[in-house]
C-alpha cells in the first residue's frame, strides 16, 4: 500500500487511506512483541474476551433500539427505520448496517465456541438469549452478505461436528435461521433480487443490481492497469470518473466504492496487492488447518465471503476489528516450531 503512494497523484487522500489501513500493521506489531507466556495467558482467557465482545455487541444494538423506541418511534417504525437511525442519529457512534450486521454475525460465530466452554446452566441460557437477540438484529439489518456468510459458516461448523448428539441442536438452529430469512418479507425480498440481476440502467436500483453494475465498471478499470493498479491515492477517483464517463447517474450520486475488497485491492495495487493479501490469508488458513483451529478457519472463511460483497477493510468499523481478531486468533502460531517429521511430510 505504501509503495502505491509513489505513483498516486492525490497524496493527501492516499495518506488518509494509509492511516485507515494502519490497523493491519499496528496489531501484528503489537502481537509480535508478546512473549510465549503472554500468548498463553491470552489463550487461557480467550473465551472471556470473546464473551465480553458478544455482550458489547448486544448492548450496542439494544440500548439505542430501546432509547429511540421510548423517545421517538413506534415498534413497527423501529423495525423499518432502525438501520438508518444507527447510521445517522447516534453521533460519533453511528455505523452502517453492513458493519452492524457483520458484528452481529461475528458475535454469533464466537458464541458457538463460548457455549462449549460454559459449565453452568444459567450461563448457557444467558448466552442463548443473547444469541436470539443478535439474530433479531441481524434480520432487522437484512444484509445479504452477512447472512450468506453466517449460513455457510454455520453449515461448515456442523460438518466439523462428528457426533450426532452435538450436531442436532446446531442443525436445528441453522434450519430455524433459514426459515426466518425466508419467512420474513424484509429478508426474503432481499434474496429475491437474485432472481433478476440487471445493470442499474436496465433494471431497478436494488443493492444487487448496483453491485452488479459496479463490478462491471470495476472490471474495465482493472483491465486498464492490472499489474500495479492506480495507487492508494487515486483508486476511488478513478472509479468515480468511470461512473461519469459511462453516465450512470445512480453510481455518480452515490459515489460508490468497489463493494468488493478483492476488486478494491486490484484497483489500488493491481495483482501485486491482491496476491499479497490473499497470501496472508492463505498462510494463516494453512496454520489454522494444521492446528485444527476451527474458529480461525471459520473466521477467515466468513470474512472472505463478506469481502466479496463489501470493502470491509476501508472503514474503521471493519478493519480495526478484523485486524484485532485476526491477529488474536492467529497468535497461537507465533511460537509454533514444526518438528522434523512435519518437515519431511
Amino acid at each position: 500500500m505504501v509503495f502505491t503512494l509513489l505513483y498516486s497523484d492525490n497524496l493527501e487522500y492516499g495518506v488518509q487511506r494509509l492511516i485507515m489501513f494502519l490497523s493491519l500493521v499496528v496489531f501484528p506489531l503489537c502481537f509480535s512483541m508478546y512473549s510465549q507466556k503472554d500468548i498463553n495467558f491470552l489463550y487461557r482467557n480467550k473465551y472471556r474476551y470473546l464473551f465480553a465482545y458478544i455482550i458489547t455487541v448486544v448492548l450496542f444494538n439494544v440500548i439505542p433500539f430501546l432509547w429511540f423506541y421510548i423517545t421517538h418511534y413506534s415498534f413497527i417504525e423501529m423495525l423499518e427505520h432502525f438501520p438508518m437511525t444507527m447510521k445517522l442519529n447516534v453521533g460519533k457512534y453511528g455505523m452502517h448496517a453492513i458493519y452492524l450486521s457483520m458484528h452481529c454475525s461475528v458475535a454469533l460465530i464466537f458464541s458457538v465456541y463460548v457455549l462449549q466452554s460454559l459449565t453452568t446452566k444459567w450461563k448457557v441460557i444467558c448466552l442463548i438469549v443473547l444469541d436470539l437477540i443478535l439474530v433479531c438484529f441481524l434480520l432487522i439489518y437484512a444484509k445479504k452478505g452477512s447472512m450468506i456468510g453466517l449460513t455457510i459458516v454455520a453449515f461448515l461448523f456442523i460438518l466439523f461436528r462428528r457426533k450426532k448428539i452435538t450436531i442436532r441442536p446446531y442443525l436445528f438452529a441453522l434450519i430455524g435461521l433459514m426459515v426466518l430469512i425466508v419467512a420474513i418479507p424484509r429478508t426474503r425480498n432481499k434474496f429475491l433480487e437474485f432472481k433478476k440481476i440487471e445493470a442499474v440502467g436496465e433494471g431497478a436500483p436494488t443493492s444487487t443490481n448496483i453491485r452488479y453494475t459496479i463490478y462491471n465498471v470495476a472490471k474495465d478499470v482493472i483491465l486498464d492497469s492490472p499489474i500495479l493498479g492506480y495507487g492508494v491515492g487515486d483508486f476511488r477517483s478513478v472509479l468515480t470518473d468511470k461512473y461519469h464517463e459511462l453516465e450512470i447517474p445512480v453510481l455518480q450520486e452515490g459515489r460508490y466504492n468497489a463493494h468488493n475488497q478483492f476488486l478494491s485491492f486490484l484497483i489500488i495495487g493491481g495483482i501485486v496487492a491482491l496476491l499479497a493479501f490473499i497470501c496472508t490469508l492463505l498462510i494463516n488458513f494453512i496454520f489454522a488447518v494444521k492446528f485444527n483451529d476451527e474458529l480461525l478457519i471459520l473466521f477467515i472463511i466468513f470474512y472472505g465471503i463478506l469481502m466479496l460483497t463489501d470493502n470491509i477493510l476501508e472503514k474503521e468499523a471493519g478493519v480495526v476489528y478484523f485486524s484485532l481478531f485476526f491477529n488474536f486468533l492467529t497468535a497461537k502460531s507465533l511460537f509454533a516450531i514444526p518438528n522434523h517429521s512435519d518437515l519431511r511430510r
